[in-house]
């Protein structure tokens, strides 16, 4: 007989801007599938409006946010998607990513989109975790 699980529920953080469509998270197994954030704050406000550096700060700290929410580490991390809509602001995204995983180095695509979830946008980031229980 097939073994039955219960799903988890899905993840939005206090502290971070809640969607009204969806979780910043879900688990499927021993996977935590993140929804891409860009970098708006708490209220829903936009940060550093065009500022590609700014935004990425924000944007990690909202990963952050997501991840210590799932009680997921920053080295469990196997997938970063990178969307900018300028490719001139790869350096500053990826010197970002590299403040936030330190030492890690999980794999990453970095994708130039023609635009994101609004005009003044420039990142957005997602992730794929994997956090074996027990």
């Amino acid at each position: 007989m097939a073994e039955t699980t219960t799903p988890r529920p899905g993840i939005t953080p206090d502290g971070i801007y809640r969607p009204a469509s969806y979780d910043h998270a879900m688990w499927a197994g021993d996977t935590l599938y993140v929804a891409g954030q860009v970098a708006r704050d708490v209220h829903g406000t936009l940060m550093a409006p065009g500022d590609a550096a700014g935004q990425a700060e924000q944007v990690y700290a909202n990963l952050g946010a997501v991840l210590d929410a799932a009680g997921v580490r920053r080295d469990q991390v196997v997938k970063v998607v990178t969307y900018l809509v300028d490719g001139s602001d790869g350096a500053v995204a990826g010197a970002a990513r590299q403040r936030f995983f330190g030492a890690h180095r999980p794999p990453h695509t970095g994708l130039v989109v023609a635009a994101l979830g609004g005009p003044e946008v420039r990142i957005e980031v997602e992730v794929i975790a994997h956090a074996p229980s027990g």
